[in-house]
């Protein structure tokens, strides 16, 4: 038989569990108050990526953009001032196509997809 006592023991403990999830810094807590204060727009067409960031208060040397295989990551800096965003993508980018460009403190980048190659028979010598 469950005691009155002890549901409201565990209730208390799922309230407390809940306050400090609401309050911790996870990434995807991170991730949610992000796209509210710095929208980011992500597109793909004609096998281009385009990514899209209002970084207001920031200048371009207080950015730094990283293109990686099949992830793009952002991350800004002034003063005691942060931003950082990252997206893993499900193909390759061809980060040799890289262009990017800061205006009014939006940072527009355009990333070409990577072809994908097939597997290659190796003739052994």
């Amino acid at each position: 038989m469950v005691f009155r006592r002890d549901i409201e023991t565990m209730m208390d403990m799922w309230m407390d569990l809940l306050g400090e999830i609401e309050s911790a810094p996870h990434a995807w807590h991170q991730e949610l108050r992000r796209k509210e204060n710095s929208p980011v727009s992500v597109n793909e067409e004609n096998g281009t990526v385009t990514v899209t960031i209002e970084l207001a208060g920031f200048g371009k040397e207080d950015v730094a953009l990283e293109v990686g295989t099949n992830k793009v990551t952002v991350e800004a800096k002034q003063g005691d001032k942060e931003y950082n965003w990252s997206k893993r993508f499900d193909y390759d980018l061809d980060n040799e196509s890289v262009e990017a460009t800061m205006n009014n403190g939006i940072l527009d980048v355009a990333i070409e997809k990577k072809e994908k190659t097939s597997a290659k028979l190796v003739e052994i010598k």
